[in-house]
């Protein structure tokens, strides 16, 4: 049977300050908000180039997306794929974002961490490596 789901549209991720948080996205990752974002601003929306968005919703605690899996590593739950993976991480680093070492996973690609203001990790991956073409 086909699946009914065709893609992920939206991501919510829990900030303390929507306005503060939608200017850090844009900033580091070069994102921009669907709408202008207001001082006292309860959401903020930024969009991607797919046509998907994330939600930065003010929570009324101050928590995170981040959980902890079966082994007690901290995990993630979103993904970005980038398109100039090394010029990023140079620029997250000089703008003193907290961002991990390059992890690099072979076949997977490579991928580093990045913090937000709010403690949301993401995981930001530079893509499937190029195949080499066989002869």
């Amino acid at each position: 049977m086909e699946s009914f789901v065709k893609c992920i549209e939206t991501i919510y991720l829990p900030v303390a300050s929507p306005k503060a948080s939608a200017e850090w996205y844009e900033k580091h990752l070069k994102l921009k908000t669907a709408a202008p974002v207001e001082a006292d601003a309860t959401q903020a929306q930024l969009a991607l180039g797919s046509g998907q968005s994330i939600f930065l919703i003010q929570s009324k605690d101050l928590v995170n997306a981040n959980f902890a899996e079966i082994g007690g590593e901290e995990q993630c739950s979103l993904t970005l794929e980038v398109t100039d993976f090394h010029r990023l991480y140079d620029e997250l680093q000089k703008a003193g974002a907290t961002i991990t070492a390059i992890e690099d996973n072979q076949e997977c690609g490579e991928n580093f961490y990045l913090y937000d203001l709010d403690g949301n990790k993401i995981d930001i991956w530079s893509g499937w490596p190029a195949v080499p073409e066989s002869n």
